[in-house]
């Protein structure tokens, strides 16, 4: 159980994500960025090459926090928060904006009309997925959201329970973070610091 508050930070800006995740790494655990020592994994194949980022734990960090990333033409925005494992997506306002949008990531009671809502619906479905470690494994279509988490979920994967959701604000972009809280960890004070990104 933790002793102190979960934190939750938030950072966006034009810096490449890997340079920003160690850099909010860093300030978030209190170390030099020569500390932070990030890998990968890919839940489908188990490869170190490629999939979510993960913080290994080291000498000077020896609890790290769960971390995500995600880009949108130059934008790149981090999460990293020691309340439970965590995804964060961003998309351009209206990117979502296509034919057959509805196909491939409305739940079948589910209705978006506008560009904003159907660019709003696909970040919160995707920093869900990358919250529970599957990402596009699971099909988009199989999952209802409601303002406050997860509502519906009818994928053959186990559902990831309880789950923080918020939207963020970020000029000219849709944000949203998912983190699936710690089963001892109270995340209902849970609140992101968003900042713009710095080295």
């Amino acid at each position: 159980m933790t002793t102190s508050a979960p934190r939750l930070v938030v950072a966006y800006g034009t810096l490449p994500a890997h340079v920003v995740l160690r850099a909010e790494a860093a300030r978030f655990h209190q170390v030099s960025p020569a500390h932070i020592v990030v890998v990968h994994e890919c839940p489908r194949c188990g490869s170190d090459a490629h999939g979510r980022p993960r913080l290994l734990a080291t000498a000077a960090v020896r609890h790290p926090g769960f971390v995500s990333l995600a880009r949108a033409g130059d934008m790149s925005v981090v999460a990293i928060t020691d309340a439970g494992p965590v995804g964060v997506d961003v998309e351009a306002e209206g990117a979502a904006d296509f034919a057959g949008f509805g196909d491939v990531a409305l739940h079948p009671s589910e209705r978006a009309t506008s560009p904003a809502a159907r660019t709003r619906i696909w970040v919160r479905k995707e920093a869900l997925l990358k919250a529970h470690g599957l990402g596009l494994a699971v099909d988009p279509s199989e999952v209802r959201l409601d303002d406050d988490g997860l509502a519906a979920w009818h994928s053959r994967h186990r559902s990831p329970g309880a789950v923080w959701l918020r939207d963020l604000k970020v000029s000219g972009y849709t944000i949203a973070v998912a983190v699936l809280p710690s089963a001892d960890d109270d995340v209902a004070g849970l609140s992101a610091t968003v900042r713009a990104a710095t080295r």
